[in-house]
């Protein structure tokens, strides 16, 4: 790593914890709470221990891509607010951040200490960042959900992430393609970038109900989908 990709690294880590400082203030925990409900797909009498200092993945989605109908968001307020106390460098790194959205990657290659090679599995993207701590043992196509934070030819992880065994592949991206495909058949065209930017969430849905053992046969998931499509409507 070149000493200027780890003075950015470093600036965008001190930013990074004024940023997750800002969304837990008082005034916007009740949106969080309920912003929490949606992001998790949680329904009427769910239990959900929220642990701030493990929700950095929640709570950057809640910064970004969690927005009110015109499209503002907590990111957008927080830049109106420190307008005049933000370095030029600090503005950029906001404004890129908006930008990012939830996405999928195959992790090809590790070397420790120094770098990790992503393929984002929507759209075939190269994207080479920084290696992150516990990736060292991981195998080719290990399947990582995350966001990605490009600055130049310097990209960073942002606000965690969650690994998967690389056989969820194709179910979890079909799911996506698919909700994708039926949002447009509705008539709300976008680009999949877009799409992805306001359902985000909905590959954390797919993620839970795997891992709570959910989908049991091709008929499940369809209708595990069309609740989850209802839930989201209901809760924005």
């Amino acid at each position: 790593m070149t000493q200027q990709t780890e003075s950015l690294k470093k600036l965008f880590g001190e930013l990074y914890a004024k940023l997750m400082s800002f969304v837990l203030e008082q005034e916007f925990l009740q949106d969080l709470g309920e912003s929490l409900e949606v992001f998790y797909n949680l329904h009427e009498g769910d239990e959900y221990e929220f642990i701030p200092t493990e929700e950095f993945m929640f709570l950057t989605w809640f910064l970004l891509d969690d927005t009110t109908p015109d499209g503002y968001s907590l990111m957008d307020e927080f830049l109106k607010r420190n307008a005049d106390n933000l370095s030029l460098t600090e503005t950029q790194i906001c404004k890129a951040l908006k930008e990012t959205t939830l996405s999928l990657y195959q992790i090809k290659k590790v070397v420790p200490g120094e770098s990790m090679s992503l393929r984002d599995v929507f759209t075939g993207e190269n994207i080479q960042t920084p290696e992150t701590t516990g990736t060292e043992d991981l195998t080719t196509d290990t399947l990582l959900f995350t966001r990605v934070l490009k600055l130049g030819e310097t990209s960073f992880l942002v606000g965690a992430g969650i690994f998967l065994d690389s056989s969820v592949t194709e179910p979890l991206t079909k799911y996506i393609t698919d909700q994708f495909q039926e949002c447009c058949e509705s008539g709300n065209h976008m680009s999949f970038k877009d799409f992805l930017k306001g359902n985000g969430e909905m590959i954390n849905w797919w993620i839970r109900a795997y891992e709570s053992g959910e989908f049991s046969s091709d008929e499940d998931d369809e209708e595990e989908n069309d609740d989850n499509n209802d839930d989201k409507e209901d809760k924005k």
